[in-house]
């Protein structure tokens, strides 16, 4: 799983910049990726957001999405729905922790807050 494209970015340009587990493992390297994605400038795939759940449960994201700003960091609830949304809108179900392709609007997520 080490090769496998977790996140991208397009600066520096020309080519961006990749990241793979070993760089998603870094919480200073998801901090500055969601800052990045609040700005449109970053990508998390499906499978990046299998790994930085699985890596840093909801607890761990609402963190780092609190010192990255990116989703609205004074109410938890609000970011952990933006950020269950995010994931399965790239093909990844936190709540069935399965790959998947377009999802519906689930009540479970609000058993994860």
């Amino acid at each position: 799983m080490t090769r496998i494209l977790l996140a991208w970015q397009p600066l520096p340009a020309p080519q961006g910049t990749s990241f793979y587990p070993h760089d998603l493992s870094e919480p200073e390297a998801v901090v500055a990726l969601f800052r990045a994605a609040s700005r449109f400038r970053a990508h998390v795939t499906a499978q990046g957001w299998r790994f930085l759940w699985a890596n840093y449960d909801l607890a761990g994201l609402l963190e780092l999405n609190r010192q990255a700003g990116w989703f609205d960091s004074t109410d938890d609830r609000e970011a952990a729905e933006q950020l269950i949304h995010r994931a399965r809108v790239e093909g990844f179900d936190p709540v069935s922790g399965q790959l998947r392709g377009d999802f519906e609007r689930n009540d479970q997520i609000l058993e994860l807050v």
